[in-house]
């Protein structure tokens, strides 16, 4: 898939933030942000993963209401 653009706020926004040297992902609606891989992941006990790419229509929607978040 294509590769999707990503606004600078949001960018920081959603940055990882850095713990003691590790690095440890931002969520938005329960969902992990993966800027660097562009996607959304979700992993619950007991169910398989969830992966949603930037670019596929629901990663764009997501992306829209991360946009209204952050400049809301």
């Amino acid at each position: 898939m294509e590769e999707v653009h990503v606004c600078e706020l949001c960018q920081r926004a959603y940055e990882p933030e850095e713990i003691n040297g590790v690095r440890k992902l931002i969520e938005f609606q329960g969902l992990t942000v993966d800027l660097r891989l562009q996607e959304f992941r979700k992993m619950e006990y007991g169910k398989p993963p969830q992966f949603i790419e930037f670019a596929s229509p629901k990663g764009k929607k997501l992306l829209d209401l991360m946009h209204e978040e952050v400049t809301g």
